[in-house]
């Protein structure tokens, strides 16, 4: 225990994360009526909406999501049942698309006709493969969240003063009341990431699944030490600027996986708007800019500044990455050319199914969490 008190003492040193003149024991002594963050406040509590947040997606998802999906025509994936080869599965780790020749040497050493070891393959491949109903639960649980987030913080942040102007994010930094509904914002935000955290396994594994696993990674971390250090108002609104894309994309996705073709284009064109005003407009230009430049003019430096701003930065490096998948994706609409998604069997694919995997979030996207 003394060697872990000791740790954390070094690790939360006043110095590097507060601005001068303000320490710990600040925030554990308020004024009356104040409350000011501390770190312990947040974790355990977060963590724990996270474990609640598996149960309430799996009640929406049983009893909301899937009875719509099904009253929409939407039907659950076939599921192929192939005998057990360990040759042809041995085969399978290494290579899931055998070429003829292996297909004919394959034939040889299992006795088996070439057109039964392909259509072992293809029905191998489909078993790894996530079908619409899978997809569609995902986009719908994603969909619900973020609508909820960005109105409800909406809601929250609309009479806040640094919802108007920058400049509020730092007068008087380090002694800034965090009023409750601010406290359970940041709260469940964070407690929704812990829990893509603990569906990443289980979830349907997209191209961009590094980014993604990055971009949830940087955003519990700036959460997590923007509360710690008193600097959430500019964190709420990293939060909203993200939220107001991810219900665009998720209900693209919902139409595409119904096959409802003139909806999700019409979804996926206000998703565009929306990308590119928030993602590459308000995000690095008044938000980063703030976070790196404005902050100086108002509040002394302090090294905790480094951390929190690099966080700020890969996340606009993300934006940049993804938008040059989206770019490739639209160009390819409009001239008419296919773009070949690794992620997808064609064997057991429908088109909108690629389209989708293109575009694919977050957020992000593109993963479904795009998102800080």
């Amino acid at each position: 225990m003394e060697t872990v008190q000791a740790f954390r003492n070094w690790f939360w040193n006043d110095s590097f994360w507060l601005p001068p003149n303000v320490t710990w024991e600040t925030f554990e002594n308020p004024p009356p009526g104040v409350y000011y963050p501390l770190e312990r406040h947040l974790l355990f509590p977060s963590l724990a909406l996270g474990v609640l947040l598996l149960g309430v997606r799996l009640v929406y998802e049983r009893c909301i999501v899937i009875p719509f999906a099904k009253y929409m025509g939407l039907k659950p994936k076939k599921h192929y049942a192939i005998e057990k080869n360990p040759t042809l599965e041995a085969v399978f780790v290494s290579d899931q698309f055998p070429k003829q020749d292996q297909i004919k040497d394959l034939s040889k050493k299992t006795s088996l006709t070439e057109r039964q070891i392909q259509r072992w393959f293809r029905h191998r491949r489909s078993q790894d493969m996530p079908g619409r109903m899978k997809k569609f639960t995902e986009c719908g649980w994603h969909f619900l969240f973020y609508t909820v987030s960005f109105f409800g913080g909406m809601y929250v942040l609309w009479d806040k003063n640094y919802f108007w102007d920058s400049q509020h994010f730092w007068l008087n930094m380090g002694r800034q009341h965090v009023p409750n509904d601010v406290y359970w914002y940041y709260t469940i935000e964070l407690g929704f990431y812990w829990n893509l955290i603990f569906t990443v396994v289980t979830d349907h594994r997209r191209k961009d699944f590094t980014e993604t696993l990055v971009h949830h990674a940087v955003t519990i971390l700036l959460l997590y030490f923007s509360f710690a250090c008193n600097q959430i108002r500019c964190g709420t609104l990293v939060l909203l600027v993200h939220d107001a894309v991810d219900f665009w994309m998720a209900a693209a996705k919902m139409a595409i996986y119904l096959k409802k073709t003139k909806t999700a284009d019409s979804l996926f064109a206000i998703f565009l708007v929306v990308w590119f005003y928030t993602r590459l407009y308000i995000y690095p230009f008044r938000i980063v800019w703030a976070a790196s430049v404005q902050c100086l003019q108002y509040s002394p430096f302090f090294p905790v500044y480094w951390p929190l701003n690099i966080l700020l930065w890969i996340l606009q490096i993300l934006h940049i990455i993804w938008t040059f998948m989206i770019l490739r994706m639209v160009v390819a609409k409009l001239t008419g050319k296919d773009l070949k998604d690794v992620r997808s069997d064609t064997e057991q694919s429908s088109e909108e199914d690629e389209d989708v995997n293109r575009i694919t979030h977050s957020n992000g996207h593109l993963s479904e969490n795009g998102k800080s």
